[in-house]
């Protein structure tokens, strides 16, 4: 016996069927959330220009992505600046922070 899956795709908007070459998934971010939506193009082009004028009006925002500092080569900057920094354990906040000014 023969089995065949079928993934049916639904317009979010309007829950109208949606065949997989007219689907576009539109990722937007509001306050801070993220959201993803399936939409038919017709519904992703009135999603685009309803934003369009709170675009053109707004700035880019800085990434805040954190930035993850190796312990390794903390402890080897502090070394060369004469910076004293135990072999183990957790690294003083103070020389992370001077470590990452200078990188």
């Amino acid at each position: 016996m023969a089995r065949r899956e079928v993934t049916q795709f639904f317009d979010d908007l309007d829950n109208s069927p949606i065949n997989e070459e007219d689907l576009e998934v539109v990722r937007f971010g509001v306050n801070g959330k993220n959201y993803i939506l399936d939409l038919s193009h017709a519904n992703a082009e009135k999603f685009h220009a309803a934003l369009a004028p709170y675009i053109e009006a707004a700035r880019p925002a800085q990434a805040t992505t954190p930035k993850r500092t190796d312990p390794r080569e903390v402890r080897e900057w502090a070394k060369k600046q004469g910076i004293e920094v135990a072999k183990r354990g957790k690294i003083p906040s103070e020389i992370i922070d001077a470590y990452n000014k200078v990188h």
